[in-house]
This record gives structure tokens, sequence and C-alpha cells, in this order.
């Protein structure tokens, strides 16, 4: 008989998914390991699905990744879907698979949304902690979903010197839920959040490219989870623009660094990688900086092996068998 280990949401909190610290220190060891080339990760593949009209409907994505030093391999099969708060689902709904690439026994089946937040928050708040300009202590928060939240709970962890955590939302119930759970405050405006922050993290689903380069400070952070919130001014001035995997953010079309690289206005010489950065150490100075993390493999892989042990050691989660007995092997 063959077993996986079936994880629903509510074993993975169980098991730790809500330590944004561990969250935290799971994606700097992984980044340090793919800067040592001890992580094999294919690009994503994506399935772009469309409604009749030609508007885009929603994503299939297929997310790969190999962990040396872990023993660990594992994929992420994530869902996008921009109608779903309509028919009472989330935005967003995967699925992790980890294997044993020793065998390529499957070890554990997982749900994958929270984990993609807490991941992306904690993504988010290493950009942070190694790119933020000498001396920060004002952080702008635009946007207080699932995503938002995370990465508040991350900032917390990865930056203690925080002496400010503004938070905007449209929907002002959100960022009071979010400041009370951080100990932030909410902000009156967007450019209110943003204006004398020394980092500004946008984590939204905007497409209007709403944060203008005359907010910004001089010597500023911006981390862009959401892919189009910065005008692109922002872009086109900043001093350093560092993304996760650039090879993943040029095939996304709809990627505001991919369109300024396609036309010609982003050289690709100025696009650095958070890898090799966080291996090499803080960046210190100033300037105004932009940090754009498409999402990794590897984070999700890295953070879903952890829980995986734990819930073991701990029991947590259902045992399924995937054949009891059969003549067909």
């Amino acid at each position: 008989m063959l077993e996986i280990l079936y994880l629903d949401r509510e074993a993975l909190v169980s098991a730790g998914l809500l330590d944004f610290g561990k969250a935290v220190e799971d994606v700097e060891s992984v980044l340090k390991m793919l800067a040592a080339g001890e992580v094999v990760m294919p690009p994503k593949v994506a399935i772009e699905l469309f409604f009749d009209d030609g508007s885009p409907k929603g994503h299939l994505v297929a997310m790969p990744a190999y962990v040396k030093p872990l023993g660990v391999a594992g994929v992420k099969w994530a869902a996008g879907f921009f109608r779903n708060p309509e028919r009472g689902l989330p935005h967003g709904l995967d699925v992790i698979v980890l294997s044993d690439p020793e065998t390529g026994r499957p070890l554990a089946v997982m749900e994958g949304a929270l984990v993609t937040a807490v991941r992306t928050g904690a993504v988010a708040a290493v950009g942070a902690k190694y790119l933020a300009p000498d001396g920060a202590e004002v952080t702008a928060l635009i946007g207080a979903g699932v995503v938002g939240r995370a990465a508040a709970h991350a900032l917390r962890a990865a930056l203690p010197g925080l002496a400010e955590l503004r938070v905007y939302d449209l929907k002002r119930e959100k960022a009071e839920a979010v400041a009370r759970e951080v100990g932030g405050r909410v902000a009156g405006s967007l450019e209110e959040a943003v204006r004398g922050s020394d980092i500004v993290v946008t984590a939204t689903t905007s497409h209007s490219q709403f944060v203008k380069l005359g907010w910004l400070k001089r010597d500023c952070l911006c981390v862009e989870i959401g892919k189009n919130e910065l005008e692109d001014a922002v872009i086109l001035r900043a001093d350093r623009v560092v993304v996760d995997y650039w090879e993943q953010v040029k095939s996304r079309e709809w990627v505001s660094l991919a369109r300024l690289w396609r036309q010609g206005l982003l050289p690709e010489s100025r696009v650095e990688e958070i890898a090799p950065i966080v291996s090499r150490g803080r960046l210190g100075g100033g300037g105004l900086r932009v940090f754009s993390p498409i999402g990794m493999a590897c984070e999700d892989i890295v953070v879903a092996n952890r829980l995986y042990r734990e819930a073991e050691k701990r029991s947590l989660g259902v045992r399924l068998p995937l054949w009891r007995a059969t003549d067909w092997l």
C-alpha cells in the first residue's frame, strides 16, 4: 500500500503556517540556495483562459521546483480566476504536491492558497529587509486583502525597527482590521499613505498604476506585489530595479516591467535578481529602488516542506492510500 499525507488549511495552520518569522527565514534560505545553484526550477507554465468576448477569465499555472539541500521536489498548481468572488469563491485556488526526488514517491498534497499568501508576504518582507534604504522606519501598505494582510505580518517579523506601518485599502474596514492586527494605523488616502514613507508595498489586483513618482521620497523602496501598481516613471527613474526571476517576468505580457522592456525603455542590463543580493548581504545606501517579484515555485516548496515535516512529527493531516493492492504494477 502506498499512502500520501493530505493537509487541509486547518492542519497547515496547526503546523505553523502563520509563523511569519519562520516564513521569512524559509524564503531567505531558499534564495541563498537558488543563488548557489542548488535549486532546479523551470519557468512557470501557464494556461491563460478567456471568455467568448476575449476578456480574461483566469489562468492555471504549473510551478515546479526541486530544492536539493532539503531533499524535496514539488509543484504548485495555481488557479487565479477574476470573477470567482462573484461566485462565492476566492480569486486564488492552489494545490501543492510534494515528492521524494530519490524515488518520485508523492509525499503530500496540501491546500496551497494560504501558503501562497504567506510566502508572498514573506518575499515582500525579505525584499524590504535587503533593499530598503538605510534608516528606513516608515512603511506604507496599499491593499489589505489576504496577501496584504500576510505582508503586514511578515514586515513586522522581518523589520523589528519599523516605527510606523500605514495601511490603506479602498475598503476602509479591511485596512482597519489589518492595522489592528499589526499595530499599524489607517491612512486616510492613498497619497497620504505613500508620501513620506521609506518603503511602499503594494498588494492589490489593480492595473491602474496608482503610485506616482511625485509622491515618493528620494530614498525609497517600492515593493510591487501586484505587478502594475507603479506608474512607468517610477520604474524608469529607479536607481535599482530588482526582480526575482527575470526570464519568468519577461514572459508575462501583462507585467509593467516586461512591457517596458519590450518597448525598449527598460534595458535588460538594468534589471537585477534578488537571490544574489540576499546571498551577498543587505544593499546599503539609498536612492529609489523597485522590487517586483512575480513569485517562484521554490518559495512555495520550502514553506510547504517545513509544514509537511512538522505535520509528520505531530501526526497532523489525513493519510490517504494511492492504492491498497493491485496486480497492475
